[in-house]
């Protein structure tokens, strides 16, 4: 038997076929041949000894900004190896007026898959630190609709960034809201809505959601959180999840708080995915990349098979691309993560300067991307020891 790439003697992870345990995984061309307990007899043209790794599904993040246009915006590809991450949804850097150009320019040319949210704001995040609502003329709900059916497949939903410093307040605000609410349900797509200091409560806003739509930043501080002051999971957001609204990480340079995440976990409320919110001003801490989010969330006490399944069958069955993506099922794309675990006491730094040492750190080792082995690794640059 012959393959193209052999990833050999690595511990499986695939929460979408409930499989962990010592397993080969044949390649051939840009599929998945093969996941057997020992590859007997086979011909490799390229081989990876994973024995002491992870293999996994390639990660997928559900919120970056890859549109270097944006003063947030990072190069896609060398986030690839990096982080193991294979897959990427740029969450709205690109808006109606620069769409276009971000898939010409960027998408179709990176070897990453990128799929794109469109910002409700016509001008996406090129002035991101004035405000891309403050004046309503630069909502295009329109604008979005025409964009996700001029780009199917890889305009796959809406953004808006939901702070009343950034769409308004009052009613203003609530406008605007509620037209990137529309542009969802009209382009027959999902709203992924960045909270914090919003002109509504939280309760508010989830009224407008549907099963699908996602609260990205639900672990922050500050004000419009899904705790209240009491640290209390609001009652309308354990329902929310409960029917099918996504809440994601999109930790940020600022919107994680290790004592919300403790609060929300302590009250049985998970996060549905994990994701970076990498961009510009926290690509080199404190988020890094996904193996290192990844990580916060086994300090935190989650197990490895959830980390594994917030990082891969559960941001597929976001995009409505679980057959495709997240999962090492024979004849799926050949999208895989190889992972090392390691051991020791590193340091872990949410969005506020706060800090927690865990035992463990995942470091990406290799990564497969549509049946190729990318270039690159994680290398230690994340890696942070405590003083004592």
């Amino acid at each position: 038997m012959e393959c193209d790439v052999l990833i050999q003697g690595g511990e499986v992870i695939d929460p979408s076929q409930n499989l962990r345990g010592v397993r080969d995984v044949l390649v051939t061309g840009d599929r998945i041949t093969a996941v057997v307990e020992s590859a007997q007899g086979v011909t490799a043209e390229h081989t990876i000894d994973a024995r002491g790794l992870l293999v996994m599904p390639g990660l997928i993040d559900l919120h970056v900004h890859v549109y270097p246009v944006s003063p947030f915006g990072l190069d896609a590809d060398p986030l690839c190896p990096a982080g193991g991450v294979t897959t990427m949804v740029d969450t709205g850097t690109a808006g109606s007026y620069q769409f276009g150009h971000f898939r010409r320019e960027v998408i179709d040319r990176a070897r990453t898959q990128i799929l794109g949210l469109v910002n409700l704001s016509c001008m996406g995040l090129q002035a991101r630190n004035l405000g891309e609502l403050l004046d309503p003329r630069y909502a295009d709900p329109e604008g979005v609709v025409r964009t996700i059916e001029e780009h199917p497949g890889v305009a796959v939903g809406v953004k808006i960034r939901a702070g009343k410093h950034l769409i308004g307040d009052g009613e203003q605000g609530w406008d605007h809201f509620r037209q990137a609410v529309q542009a969802a349900r009209d382009s027959g797509t999902w709203l992924m809505v960045h909270i914090g200091e919003c002109p509504m409560s939280i309760p508010e806003m989830l009224e407008h959601l549907a099963p699908g739509d996602c609260i990205t930043h639900c672990f922050k501080s500050g004000s419009t959180r899904i705790i209240d002051e009491n640290k209390k999971v609001f009652e309308a957001v354990a329902a929310a999840a409960e029917r099918g609204v996504i809440f994601d990480v999109g930790h940020g340079s600022g919107s994680f708080l290790w004592e919300t995440a403790e609060a929300c976990l302590d009250q049985g409320l998970p996060p549905t995915t994990i994701s970076t919110d990498l961009h510009t001003a926290n690509l080199h801490g404190p988020v890094y990349d996904m193996p290192t989010t990844m990580s916060k969330f086994l300090m935190l006490g989650v197990s490895l098979e959830d980390v594994v399944d917030m990082s891969t069958t559960r941001p597929a069955k976001v995009l409505k691309l679980e057959e495709a993506l997240g999962t090492l099922r024979v004849g799926s794309i050949a999208d895989i993560a190889v992972l090392e675990r390691r051991e020791g006491r590193f340091l872990f730094e949410d969005s506020y300067d706060g800090t927690r040492i865990g035992d463990e750190l995942l470091v990406a080792a290799a990564t497969v991307r549509r049946g190729e082995i990318v270039p690159g690794g994680g290398g230690l640059r994340m890696r942070r020891l405590p003083d004592a």
